[in-house]
């Protein structure tokens, strides 16, 4: 397969994966973990596992990490089918899928070992990111995370050789880590990481902003994606390349453009009854029954002598006397009998 088919058809692959984590948000819903709400120390230790993992798989030999990202991508499995099929279902089925790998792997069927690998990953990270975007990550988290690995992504794809060994380690394993379509040199690859967040951030942007925030997120990952395959079909680019260097930036950036164009973010609650949420700048009218519940009993008697601009004197919520100022309002009130001191405002 040449080097730009196989470009062409990672980036439809992503495209595909993005749309089914999309259609798996809006008509699936998971079951909600028991932990509480999404806080910056979870991002912290989201972050702190996803900079630790491959150094801990560098340490490991091949065979135990194709058994650990097996056992993982098992459970990703079940917990991603078991809203649709049922829990004995889905693990059944994802048993049956990974072994089916590990025995494609056994007979030296590299193909089907990548083939089989892809879709498995596929479906996880859909199971994990809809499982994140609904159990109420919001988008200034997926914002710390994005910027957090964008400075990881840069040092150890970009500045050393951390993620050249560790692709290196892990290609041609069965259940790697690696959305891959050829496993060349350099193979035409997408790293979990990557992979995840570009299906992650338009989820938890439609959640929070509505469908055009989510539509643009996934449109300017699949750029960014496509624009760096674009500069390694052209020779540009011959090695590894730090995807979330180039693509953590813009999710910030999206992230606050939308938290101020919106005012704020929909909750989880919000987002699943459909709410709204309003523009910064749409004014938005007092509700005429709470404008009536604060009027001040007693208006009525003093309607002839008001025009708009005076003011009233105002005692335990009845209006006892009115003028062009506050002195006079409480003049006024005087007056007509007022012993206490009302309390004046603007009619």
């Amino acid at each position: 397969m040449s080097t730009a088919l196989a470009l062409v058809g990672l980036n439809g692959a992503v495209a595909a994966i993005t749309a089914a984590g999309a259609v798996y948000f809006t008509r699936v819903r998971m079951p909600r973990p028991p932990v509480g709400k999404y806080e910056l120390p979870d991002v912290a230790v989201m972050t702190a596992v996803v900079v630790a993992a491959p150094l801990a798989y560098l340490a490991m030999p091949r065979t135990l990490v194709a058994v650990v990202f097996g056992l993982v991508l098992c459970a990703a499995l079940q917990f991603t089918l078991a809203p649709l099929t049922g829990g004995g279902r889905a693990w059944l089925a994802s048993v049956v899928s990974v072994a089916a790998t590990a025995v494609c792997a056994f007979a030296d069927l590299p193909v089907a070992v990548t083939a089989l690998t892809d879709v498995l990953l596929a479906v996880a990270v859909v199971g994990v990111a809809n499982m994140w975007a609904q159990s109420g990550m919001r988008s200034v988290h997926a914002a710390w995370f994005a910027g957090a690995l964008c400075c990881y992504d840069l040092v150890a794809t970009g500045l050393t050789s951390v993620m050249d060994r560790f692709a290196a380690q892990v290609m041609g394993l069965p259940f790697a880590p690696l959305l891959a379509v050829t496993q060349g040199r350099p193979p035409v690859a997408l790293g979990l990481g990557d992979l995840l967040l570009l299906v992650l951030f338009p989820l938890v942007a439609l959640k929070a902003f509505g469908w055009a925030a989510g539509l643009l997120a996934a449109g300017v990952g699949l750029a960014v994606s496509a624009g760096v395959s674009l500069l390694f079909g052209l020779g540009v680019l011959t090695g590894a390349f730090p995807l979330l260097t180039a693509l953590g930036p813009l999710i910030v950036l999206q992230h606050v453009l939308w938290s101020r164009a919106r005012s704020g973010e929909r909750t989880t609650a919000e987002w699943r009854a459909g709410t709204p949420r309003p523009a910064a700048d749409t004014p938005t009218d007092p509700d005429p029954a709470l404008l009536q519940a604060l009027e001040p009993a007693g208006v009525d008697a003093l309607r002839a002598d008001l025009s708009p601009g005076d003011w009233l004197a105002v005692v335990d919520g009845r209006a006892v006397g009115s003028g062009k100022s506050a002195g006079q309002a409480r003049r006024d009130a005087r007056l007509r009998g007022c012993a206490s001191v009302p309390v004046v405002r603007q009619h």
